[in-house]
């Protein structure tokens, strides 16, 4: 049987599905974290399992084609490195792109429009009339605004800020500190100074739950999220567009948050005249059939 392999690698975990070359998907399997900025030999092992297992139960030799979108790939030489191991483990033909990139390919194929991401990260691909650019995606320490991560570290910033002033924490602060374990500062500087990105982001979901239960603070977080979100958006359309556009929407922070799609779309109607929105969460691991048919 043909096949091709479709790899999403991102910052809390990297999904694999294989296709039929009619796009029916034959495997699926889910692996670790997939960003070489953060870890690449972790990253590279990740990858080479999930393959390593999709191969070895569809066979190697009707594997047809690898594409693999990765968080941070086009820093430094990470493209040539990931495509070297891949190639050089499994001799199949594979192409690795940014993450955004691949996604947008899956949305829209070859089609002019906007995808929105936020998850761990945040950011917006521009895609028009063939070629790509990426706006927003600086990562943490530069941006990232509306991400998951993001959130998380605003909710503990005002933890710390009342800590210092001797101020009593609200609901959700109680429930965030419940969630490490504490409030002193050891566990609070422990838990923010020794995980990574996706451990922190991981308690998105404790402030959706806030949000959905009445919690004002968290529906402020949530909403401001959209908010840069939307302005973020919309900087993509304006260095592209002046019509109508269609957005795409990806990544758990949209597709866990009602009140953040809500204010999100709220946010783009005050701008912009015509706009369609794609709120289906579409594997971005679909590109690698407009990318095969394509060759």
């Amino acid at each position: 049987m043909k096949y091709l392999i479709g790899i999403d690698a991102g910052g809390t975990k990297s999904e694999l599905v294989a296709y039929d070359l009619s796009g029916r998907v034959i495997f699926k399997r889910i692996g670790g974290a997939g960003n070489p900025a953060v870890n690449l030999e972790n990253t590279v092992n990740n990858i080479i399992s999930l393959t390593g297992e999709c191969t070895g139960e569809l066979g190697k030799e009707g594997c047809l084609f690898i594409s693999i979108g990765m968080a941070s790939v086009e820093t430094g030489n990470y493209i040539e490195l990931i495509k070297k191991y891949v190639e050089r483990d499994f001799g199949i033909e594979t192409t690795v792109l940014n993450d955004a990139e691949m996604a947008c390919m899956a949305y829209f194929g070859g089609g002019d429009g906007i995808l929105a991401i936020a998850g761990t990260g945040s950011s917006c691909y521009v895609q028009k009339n063939g070629q790509g650019e990426m706006v927003g995606g600086w990562g943490h320490i530069l941006g990232d605004e509306g991400s998951g991560y993001h959130i998380v570290m605003e909710a503990f910033k005002s933890i710390v800020y009342k800590i210092d002033r001797n101020m009593n924490q609200d609901v959700l602060s109680i429930k965030l500190l419940h969630e490490i374990g504490g409030s002193s500062r050891s566990k609070i500087m422990e838990f923010i100074y020794n995980n990574e990105k996706d451990a922190i982001a991981a308690l998105f979901p404790v402030i959706v739950h806030a949000a959905e239960a009445g919690d004002a603070l968290a529906v402020w977080y949530l909403e401001e999220a959209a908010r840069a979100l939307a302005e973020l958006t919309l900087a993509a359309y304006e260095k592209e567009f002046d019509d109508h556009i269609t957005i795409g929407i990806k990544g758990g922070v949209f597709h866990n948050s009602a009140l953040i799609r809500r204010t999100y779309v709220n946010e783009l109607e005050k701008h912009l005249k015509s706009f369609r929105i794609i709120g289906e969460d579409i594997s971005a691991t679909r590109a690698v059939l407009y990318l095969h048919g394509r060759k």
